[in-house]
């Protein structure tokens, strides 16, 4: 599967690093999390996130791995472009 623009997925974090998280989606596509896009980075949440599954949007697919965001701003973006485009396909 590949991440499409403004999709919302689960996925599951497999590793952080000292920048995000690899994370990857349940087919195994492999995707990245920026901390400024991880609403619990700043807290200091994620030392144990590893086999955490969190509900993600895509805001970068030309990149390798796909840029995703964890932030419900980003996710009611998401969900905003997506209803607009699916009036325009009526």
């Amino acid at each position: 599967m590949k991440f499409l623009l403004d999709q919302e997925v689960d996925v599951t974090v497999v590793a952080i690093r000292p920048w995000g998280l690899d994370v990857e989606s349940p087919d195994g596509t492999r995707g990245f999390i920026d901390i400024a896009k991880d609403p619990a980075w700043r807290s200091g949440g994620r030392s144990t996130a590893v086999g955490s599954v969190l509900r993600v949007c895509v805001v970068d697919d030309e990149r390798d791995p796909a840029r995703l965001s964890a932030l419900d701003v980003d996710l009611e973006i998401a969900r905003r472009l997506r209803e607009e485009q699916a009036k325009h396909v009526r």
